[in-house]
C-alpha cells in the first residue's frame, strides 16, 4: 500500500553516509598521484584545496538507492491504477459516452462588446460619475436651444444645479463639462452664479492650468461680481509668476491683468515679478519700473536682473503675445544696458515681433529692436513684417514701428523693397483708415507738429542717437519721399473724386502737392477737371482742399485756375457762398484777372 511505501523510503539512511570518498589523486601523465602538488618541470603557486562541499542526493541517485522490494512495490501500483482506468476506458467506450473530467469546467463564452456600448461600458468603468454626466450634458443641450424662454432655461439650469451639487470638484476638470459651467455663469441667475463660484474657489489655481478650466476661471471673472473678482484675485496671489510661465495659466493671468484688474491689483501683479523682497515689502512701489528705482536706486541691478530672466523666458517659450509679458520686456527695454538688449535681439524674438506690434507695449518693444538692432537684424525685422506691413499701416501702434523703420534704416533701397512696396500698393486702404493717413502724412511731410501729434514726435527721437545708423536724417527722409511721391500722386490724380468726398481724405491733396516729389501739376488738373459746378464748390471738403491749395505760395492753382475754366463758369461759382469765397481768393492770387472781375462787376449790375 501507499502507506508501507511512503514508510520504506522514510526508513531509509540519509545519502552522504553511503556516498564513498573521493581518491586523494589521480595518476597524470607522469604515472604518480600529483592532486594538490605541481609537476615535475612546472612552476606556479600552490594550489588551492578545493572546498568539499556536501550535496543532496539526485533523483538518479535516489532511485538506485531504493531497495527492491520497494521498486516492486511501486511497479505494482502503477500497474494496477493503468488497468483500471483501461478498464473505465473500455466501458465508456460500449456505453457510447465521451470521456468526462471532473476537474475542469467548461468555460462559457465571454459577450463581446463593440461601437457604442463598448465606449459606454469604458466610459462607465473609468468615470464614477458617468450617469450624473449624461444626465447634465442632455440638460445642457437643452437648455442652449436657440428661442427657449427664459423661465424654462431657469428650470434646466436649477436642475443641472441639483445634479452637481457636491460633485463638483470631481466633475469640473472634465473636458465635456466645462461648456456647462460656463453656460451656468453666463446666463444663470445670480444664485446660481454665487453657488459655482462658491464651489469653484477652491480649485482657482488648478483649474487655470488646466486646459478647458481656464476657460471656465476666464468666464467667472467675466461674470462675477466686484467682491467675488477679489475673491478669485486673493487666491490667485503669490502665484502670478509662476501661473505667468505656465502654458494654460497664463491666458487667465493676461485676461485678469488686462480686462479687470484695478490699478492696486496691477501692482501687486507686477510687483512679485520683481523679486520676492519687493513682493513682501510693497512699500513705494509701482508696476513702472522707472518709479521703483526713484525710491530704491541701490536695487537696480537686482532687479534689472530679474527682469532679464524673465525677458529671456518669455522669448524661449513664446509668450511675447500676452500684456502682462510684453510690460515685463518694455521695462527692460527701457531701463537695461544697450548691449544687453542687442543681445535680446535673436531671431526668435525677431519672428514674434509681427504679433507684438498691435499693442502699446508691444510697438514700443519693436522700436527698440530697430534702434538697437545691427544692420543684419534690422534686414530680418523687415523681413518678418513682409505680408503684414498693411495691418501694420492700419493700426494706431503699427504704424509707429514703420515710422521708426523710416527713420533709422540707412539702406533705402532695402526700405523700398521690403515696405514701401506693400505701402503704395494698398493705399487704398491706407487713406480710408486714419492710421494710414497718419502714415502717408509722415512720409510726405516728416516731423511737422501740424501733420504729425507731438507725443509721436518726441518718441521717435529716443532712437536718433542709436550707434548703428550712419546715414544723414535729410538724406534718408529724402530718399523715402522720392521713393513713395510717384504712386502717392498717381493715386491723388485717378481718385481725385473720391478723395474730395471726406475731410479727412480730401486734406491729402494739399499735402501731395506741397511736399511730393513729381509732376504735382497733374493732381490740380485732375481736381480742377472736377470743379463744374456751384453745388460741387458749395461741398465743404472741396472748399477747405481749395482753401490749402490757394494759400499756397506761387499762387500756381490761380493761375492754372484761370488757364483751364472759362470766364462763365468762374462767374457762377460766384452763386454760391463758398464759390464766392474760392473766386476771391482766385482774384487775390494775382495774375489776368481783369477780365473775370470786369465779368463779375457786369453780372453784378444785372443782378
Amino acid at each position: 500500500s501507499k502507506e508501507s511505501i511512503r514508510a520504506k523510503c522514510l526508513s531509509y539512511p540519509d545519502r552522504a553516509e553511503q556516498i564513498k570518498k573521493p581518491s586523494a589523486g589521480k595518476a597524470g601523465k607522469y604515472g604518480k598521484k600529483t592532486a594538490g602538488k605541481t609537476p615535475p618541470g612546472k612552476t606556479g603557486g600552490v594550489k588551492k584545496a578545493k572546498k568539499v562541499i556536501k550535496k543532496q542526493p539526485s533523483a538518479s541517485i535516489k532511485k538506485s538507492l531504493v531497495s527492491k522490494e520497494v521498486m516492486e512495490a511501486l511497479k505494482e501500483n502503477r500497474r494496477e491504477k493503468r488497468e483500471k482506468r483501461e478498464e473505465e476506458k473500455s466501458a465508456e467506450k460500449k456505453k457510447g459516452a465521451k470521456r468526462k473530467f471532473s476537474k475542469v469546467e467548461k468555460k462559457e463564452p465571454k459577450e463581446v462588446l463593440s461601437g457604442k456600448a463598448l465606449k459606454k461600458a469604458r466610459q462607465a468603468f473609468d468615470n464614477q460619475e458617468y450617469e450624473v454626466t449624461v444626465k447634465v450634458k442632455k440638460l445642457w443641450e437643452k437648455a442652449r436651444e436657440k428661442g427657449l424662454a427664459v423661465d424654462k432655461k431657469q428650470e434646466i439650469i436649477s436642475e443641472i444645479k441639483g445634479l452637481i451639487e457636491g460633485k463638483i470638484s470631481s466633475l469640473i476638470f472634465k473636458h465635456d463639462l466645462a461648456r456647462v459651467f460656463q453656460l451656468i455663469l453666463r446666463e444663470g441667475e445670480t444664485a446660481h452664479n454665487t453657488f459655482i463660484i462658491e464651489e469653484l474657489k477652491p480649485h482657482v489655481m488648478e483649474l487655470s492650468k488646466s486646459k478647458y478650466g481656464k476657460f471656465t476661471v476666464k468666464c467667472m471673472l467675466k461674470h462675477c461680481s466686484v467682491a467675488q473678482r477679489n475673491i478669485i484675485f486673493r487666491a490667485l496671489t503669490g502665484h502670478f509668476k509662476k501661473l505667468t510661465l505656465h502654458a494654460h495659466a497664463v491666458t487667465v493671468v493676461d485676461t485678469f491683468y488686462n480686462e479687470y484688474a484695478t490699478s492696486e491689483q496691477r501692482t501687486a501683479m507686477i510687483t512679485e515679478f520683481y523679486g520676492k523682497e519687493f513682493y513682501l515689502f510693497r512699500d513705494n512701489l509701482s508696476e513702472h519700473l522707472s518709479v521703483v528705482l526713484e525710491h530704491h536706486p541701490t536695487k537696480k541691478e537686482a532687479l534689472l536682473g530679474e527682469l532679464l530672466s524673465l525677458t529671456q523666458t518669455f522669448i524661449e517659450k513664446g509668450l511675447t503675445g500676452y500684456i502682462i509679458a510684453q510690460h515685463l520686456m518694455l521695462q527692460y527695454f527701457l531701463h537695461g544696458p544697450s548691449e544687453s538688449i542687442q543681445e535680446l535681439i535673436t531671431e526668435k524674438l525677431l519672428d514674434q515681433l509681427p504679433n507684438i506690434v498691435h499693442t502699446k507695449e508691444g510697438s514700443k518693444i519693436a522700436q527698440r529692436c530697430i534702434w538697437y538692432g545691427r544692420v543684419k537684424d534690422r534686414k530680418l525685422i523687415m523681413r518678418s513684417f513682409k505680408g503684414h506691413v498693411k495691418d501694420m499701416a492700419c493700426d494706431p501702434n503699427g504704424y509707429l514701428v514703420l515710422c521708426a523703420v523710416f527713420d533709422t534704416v540707412d539702406d533705402t533701397v532695402m526700405v523700398r523693397k521690403m515696405v514701401l512696396g506693400e505701402v503704395t500698393a494698398e493705399l487704398d486702404a491706407l487713406v480710408m483708415s486714419i492710421s494710414g493717413r497718419k502714415l502717408l502724412r509722415y512720409l510726405l511731410a516728416g516731423r511737422e507738429s501740424s501733420q504729425t501729434h507731438t507725443q509721436v514726435i518726441e518718441s521717435l527721437r529716443v532712437g536718433e542717437g542709436n550707434a548703428i545708423s550712419k546715414k544723414a536724417p535729410e538724406v534718408r527722409r529724402g530718399e523715402i519721399l522720392s521713393a513713395v511721391s510717384p504712386a502717392v500722386i498717381t493715386y491723388c490724380k485717378e481718385n481725385i473724386e473720391s478723395l474730395l468726398l471726406d475731410n479727412s481724405t480730401a486734406s491729402l491733396i494739399p499735402l501731395v502737392v506741397e511736399h511730393a516729389k513729381g509732376d504735382v501739376g497733374e493732381v490740380l488738373t485732375a481736381l480742377i477737371s472736377h470743379l463744374t459746378s456751384s453745388d460741387v464748390m458749395e461741398q465743404f471738403p472741396v472748399h477747405f482742399a481749395l482753401k490749402k491749395l490757394l494759400k499756397m505760395e506761387g499762387g500756381v492753382l490761380g493761375g492754372m485756375v484761370l488757364e483751364q475754366v472759362d470766364i462763365p463758369t468762374i462767374c457762377g461759382w460766384v452763386d454760391s457762398n463758398r464759390g464766392a469765397w474760392t473766386v476771391l481768393r482766385v482774384i487775390e492770387g494775382g495774375g489776368e484777372v481783369g477780365e473775370l472781375v470786369g465779368e463779375i462787376k457786369e453780372k453784378g449790375r444785372e443782378s
